[in-house]
């Protein structure tokens, strides 16, 4: 399974996003281990359809946002742990330019 997440503001998607690390990405991923694991504590990341879209508005953000905190205890250094990085500035950016976060499942 492999998640990606959109960042799209007025029904368009937001690219080039500043990367916390450096230069720019379009989207995040890389973290799926550890969102499918069945942590009830995962909140709305725990229900991410694996096989769709999951929509996810300004107002849920603070809630995500928790979850990804929680995550990036459990990360492995690098890939997963920079997706979760990602994941959380755009989480930031959508409460910013009032937009919502898409995961996209395979």
């Amino acid at each position: 399974m492999s998640i990606q997440v959109e960042l799209r503001v007025a029904g368009e998607r937001v690219r080039r996003l500043p990367d916390p690390a450096g230069g720019s990405f379009d989207a995040a991923g890389d973290f799926d281990r550890l969102v499918f694991n069945g942590n009830p504590a995962l909140g709305l990341l725990g229900q991410i359809d694996p096989h769709g879209e999951t929509r996810f508005g300004t107002s849920q953000m603070q809630q995500l946002v928790a979850g990804v905190e929680l995550l990036l205890t459990l990360a492995k250094t690098g890939a997963e742990h920079r997706g979760l990085i990602r994941l959380r500035s755009m989480a930031e950016r959508c409460v910013e330019q009032r937009g919502e976060l898409v995961f996209i499942g395979d």
